[in-house]
């Protein structure tokens, strides 16, 4: 179908259709599994909301999808153009309107980058608490498309916790804006929690007003704990958990993982029969905490344990865990898993993907947020691989399905995309698929949103 873009009226926005920028915004650049990407009608950079609005009016008459773009960072492919839509770029709307530190909010528009807002705040004594691995280069609008987690969601939740009102396009061009700036507002049905993870497919985010929290006092405790397997790491995690501790950050990372981190970083963290790795912080630490937490993992099988509360030696463990990815991606391109379980299932899980084999020339690893069930087992295959190793592809429907088996989920903080599409009826059911379809024929009755993922 050929789409008449005489009759996109762009206020200030700007129109791309040349074949090189299609083809860059077909894939999202983090999604490795995806050999050969789509090729969208036309790249739309909009400058203002009224060209959110009148790409989403020309997209509803015309019958065509549309999917917003933000700084792509997507593991599931789940912003990347679809075949003769459009794609909606929202990187120019990166206005910081409002921080309130009497409110303890902020407003900002979709394309602001969340560790730009995170600075901004810091400036002022505040944090915003979603952190996840793409913070420095994600954008506000994309976390909340994807209810992105991080290392803090431990204490701190995903991002729909720090989110209180949304401006949203809908699938018609008209605006609506719900919630506001109460950290608590029971009138009506709660749309922000609705649309807050929904992959832009029930309407366009193009400002939120966020939750900033005051830095807690001090400085945090941090440290790393090793241990035999990632089992008996798993076991620890679900007593500190119930120790009432409430640490801010509890990562863990396999042998394989160590060895990669210790060949970028020149460390030796995987010696002395280290095979699983804890990286941990209380941001806030109560008197007796320190000596509980360290009697705590060494009573748990750690066979070293190192602490410390000085900020630059901080910054230097929790670095570790940043760097895991870059580590990782040494050995070729990396495709990136998500999956949670119940804390009780941990140690079932990690020992399931830590005991995986393969045939085929590829390289496994196994980490995550251990601290609320959420892993993420990457598997490194060759750079130049055409086609995904079958045997690889069959490792990650075993850990889905046995994830699923614990009572889990396929997607923990990733999104649902083009790459999970196909399991959504096995994880939710049949009943709520209807149903959730059915909320989003509400929304988008011609389906024209990011149509084909999410549910």
């Amino acid at each position: 179908m050929t789409l008449d873009f005489k009759k996109l009226q762009l206020p200030t926005g700007e129109l791309l259709t040349d074949e090189a920028t299609r083809k860059d915004y077909g894939q999202n650049k983090f999604t490795q599994e995806i050999i050969n990407g789509n090729k969208p009608a036309a790249v739309i950079v909009a400058k203002s909301i009224s060209d959110v609005q009148a790409t989403v009016k020309f997209a509803n008459q015309q019958k065509v999808a549309v999917t917003v773009y933000g700084s792509g960072t997507s593991i599931v492919n789940g912003s990347a153009g679809q075949d003769g839509g459009l794609v909606l770029k929202l990187t120019e709307l990166n206005r910081i309107i409002e921080i309130n530190t009497a409110d303890q909010t902020a407003v900002v528009e979709a394309g602001v980058l969340n560790g730009t807002l995170d600075k901004e705040v810091r400036k002022q004594g505040y944090f915003f608490a979603p952190d996840p691995g793409s913070k420095p280069i994600s954008t506000v609008g994309g976390n909340i498309a994807t209810n992105a987690g991080g290392m803090s969601s431990l204490k701190y939740g995903t991002t729909k916790q720090s989110i209180l009102g949304l401006k949203v396009v809908l699938a018609d061009g008209t605006i609506v804006e719900t919630g506001g700036k109460c950290f608590k507002n029971n009138s009506g049905y709660d749309l922000t929690d609705l649309l807050v993870g929904s992959e832009g497919t029930l309407g366009i985010v193009v400002e939120a007003t966020v939750r900033i929290l005051p830095i807690p006092f001090g400085n945090p405790t941090t440290g790393l704990a090793t241990f035999p397997n990632m089992k008996t790491l798993s076991v620890a995690v679900e007593k500190i958990s119930a120790s009432g501790l409430r640490p801010s950050m509890l990562e863990a990372l396999n042998k394989t993982s160590i060895e990669a981190l210790d060949a970028l970083e020149g460390t030796n963290m995987g010696e002395n029969g280290a095979a699983a790795l804890l990286i941990f912080q209380l941001d806030v630490t109560p008197v007796g905490a320190l000596t509980a937490l360290k009697e705590l993992l060494e009573q748990n099988n750690a066979l070293h344990v190192s602490v410390t509360e000085d900020p630059q030696y901080a910054k230097k463990i929790v670095k570790i865990r940043q760097d895991y990815y870059q580590a990782e991606a040494a050995y070729g391109r990396l495709i990136v898993e998500d999956v949670a379980v119940p804390l009780s299932k941990l140690p079932e899980l990690a020992e399931f993907v830590d005991n995986l084999k393969f045939t085929s020339p590829v390289k496994a690893f196994l980490g995550g947020h251990a601290g609320d069930g959420n892993f993420h087992p990457n598997i490194a295959i060759p750079q130049d691989a055409a086609v995904v190793p079958q045997d690889v592809k069959n490792a990650i429907e075993k850990i889905f399905a046995f994830a699923q088996s614990l009572g889990g989920t396929i997607s923990a903080e990733h999104g649902i995309g083009d790459l999970k599409y196909g399991w959504i009826t096995s994880q939710l059911g049949q009943d709520i698929v209807t149903l959730q379809r059915k909320i989003k024929h509400v929304f988008d009755p011609n389906n024209i949103l990011n149509p084909g993922r999410k549910v």
